[in-house]
Parts: C-alpha cells; sequence; structure tokens
C-alpha cells in the first residue's frame, strides 16, 4: 500500500465531501438561478445530457439524486488529493489554503474550461459562470480541506 493512503481519516475526508456537497449544491443553484436565460433557449438544448433535460422543464430527480452523488464523490476526491499533496504545501493556513485552490483551479481551468470551450457549443457568458462558481466552490473546499484535515 502507498504510504500517503495510510494516512487518510476517511471520516475527516467523508465529512469535507459532505461540506463541500452543501456548498458546492447551493453555489450552483444561485449560478443556475443567474444564467437560467441560457437554459431555457432553446437554440443550446443540444447541449445538455439526456439526464438532465430528457424535455423541456426543470431536470427531473435522478438528475438531481445523481448530482448530488457525483458532488460528494468530488468532495471526498478533493480531501484525498489534499492528503496526497498535504505534506508538500506549505505550512501557514492561508499560504496553505490559497495554494492548494490555486492548483485545483489551474486544473480545472486547463483540464475542463479549456477544452470545452474549444470542443463545444457553450455559450461564452455561461462558461465563465461555470469557472467563477467552480472558483468560489473550490477556494471554499481548499478552505474546508486544510481546516478539517490539518497540517
Amino acid at each position: 500500500m502507498i504510504a500517503w493512503i495510510k494516512e487518510i481519516n476517511w471520516l475527516k475526508a467523508i465529512f469535507v465531501g459532505f461540506l463541500y456537497t452543501l456548498f458546492a449544491v447551493v453555489v450552483r443553484q444561485i449560478e443556475t438561478f443567474l444564467t437560467m436565460p441560457y437554459y431555457l433557449d432553446p437554440t443550446h438544448f443540444g447541449l445538455w445530457s439526456r439526464m438532465m433535460m430528457p424535455k423541456a422543464g426543470p431536470p427531473p430527480a435522478e438528475f438531481m439524486i445523481m448530482s448530488f452523488v457525483l458532488t460528494f464523490a468530488t468532495g471526498i476526491s478533493i480531501a484525498v488529493i489534499y492528503y496526497y499533496l498535504k505534506n508538500m504545501l506549505p505550512k501557514r493556513f492561508l499560504r496553505r489554503v490559497f495554494l492548494f485552490a490555486d492548483l485545483m483551479i489551474g486544473c480545472s481551468f486547463i483540464f475542463f474550461t479549456l477544452p470545452v470551450y474549444l470542443l463545444f457549443n457553450v455559450p461564452m457568458g455561461l462558461l465563465i459562470s461555470w469557472f467563477v462558481s467552480t472558483f468560489i466552490i473550490l477556494v471554499f473546499a481548499s478552505f474546508v480541506s486544510v481546516k478539517i484535515i490539518g497540517t
């Protein structure tokens, strides 16, 4: 077994995942409310998955449940990544929070925002909104990870 995996306190990782889920759902709901015209515009209906929008109207319950499950898994994954990187991060609390957040935000920009811009016909305003909300969520996730898991 890889040494750093032994250090993972799974209760803390699950707690980080839970807090991440609560915060991310609230931020995403606010973001969705603010960007609703994009979701209601029929010219963009082809962008959305059948799970999210099988027909015009709000997403079905299955989408919301899957969204919660995947968001929770993402929160736990962030906690595990923090465990992996924590010995390489600065020791001071705020420097640690912001460096970890910077790493996650940079990866999100490189591996999500840029490919989506290149490959899909997502409106620029929506892509910017997604990036800003992700930025806020990842700074929160970094703060929570450092606070709960520690140094």
